[in-house]
């Protein structure tokens, strides 16, 4: 299995209604299995959130992120611009 890890930082204005437009408009837009984690680290000085998306192969992984990834991310951008920053992160489960 394979996850993409998308990791966010959201200015703390917007935070609770981030948290409501990811869970109810933007995870049922995903075709694949996904979940949404806050992350907490003393290193955070902003709300810090992991949207974690699973697939089977590595192959459907690299056809997500060269297809859907961007208009994930526009989409975030259109509903909260210039409020969150991100990097993404691949995971490959290697044991259950």
């Amino acid at each position: 299995m394979h996850i993409l890890n998308i990791t966010l930082s959201v200015d703390p204005t917007v935070q609770e209604d981030f948290v409501a437009y990811v869970t109810t408009q933007l995870i049922p837009t995903i075709d694949q299995k996904s979940s949404l984690f806050r992350i907490h680290s003393d290193a955070n000085t902003h709300p810090t959130f992991g949207l974690q998306i699973e697939f089977y192969s590595s192959n459907i992984l690299k056809d997500f992120k060269n297809s859907e990834l961007e208009k994930t991310y526009g989409q975030l951008q259109a509903s909260f611009p210039n409020k969150w920053v991100c990097f993404d992160t691949e995971l490959e489960k290697l044991s259950p």
